[in-house]
């Protein structure tokens, strides 16, 4: 007999050491936002904040309000426009254009109804500011409150509430 292996036959087996098992890839740090996550979020934030500067009772500030929410729904919107082109998402796009167009029309609202009683608010103004008795300030809410209920067609007496903030 030959020492030789024939075909099929094999010698005494030695197997190679299994390598050690790879550790796991480093974690990738994760992408910085795109421009549509950014503009989404910068809408979002610009609408809120315009909505909150809307009510603010400091003369001038409303205007910095308008501003803001015109500003926040025309974000918004480039915001979607740009994560449709590259197939993204735009958090807080959406939000964004419907807080910002809400606060729009409660602008547009208080604007129109502003300009419905300016006459008669103005005139309410000069007259309480020329009052130098509380019953003379009470004279001037009883003339011109009146004219205003009638002008936004509200009941008498509605404005009544709201005496101690006018």
């Amino acid at each position: 007999m030959s020492d030789a292996q024939g075909p099929g036959e094999s010698g005494p087996q030695t197997q190679a050491p299994e390598p050690p098992p790879s550790s796991p890839p480093p974690p990738r740090p994760p992408l910085p936002p795109t421009a549509a996550e950014r503009g989404g979020v910068r809408a979002m934030f610009l609408s809120i904040t315009g909505l909150l500067l809307l009510f603010l009772p400091i003369p001038g500030v409303a205007l910095i309000g308008l501003a803001l929410l015109v500003a926040g729904v025309v974000n918004g919107i480039r915001a979607r426009r740009r994560a449709r082109r590259i197939l993204t998402r735009a958090p807080g796009a959406i939000a964004g254009i419907i807080i910002g167009a809400i606060g729009l029309c409660l602008a547009l609202a208080g604007i129109v109804l502003g300009a419905m009683v300016a006459t008669e608010f103005n005139d309410y103004q000069k007259c309480r500011s020329s009052a130098l008795t509380i019953t003379d300030k009470q004279t001037c809410q009883d003339r011109y409150f009146p004219k205003m209920e009638h002008k936004l067609h509200l009941p008498k007496g509605s404005l009544d509430r709201y005496r101690s903030m006018l």
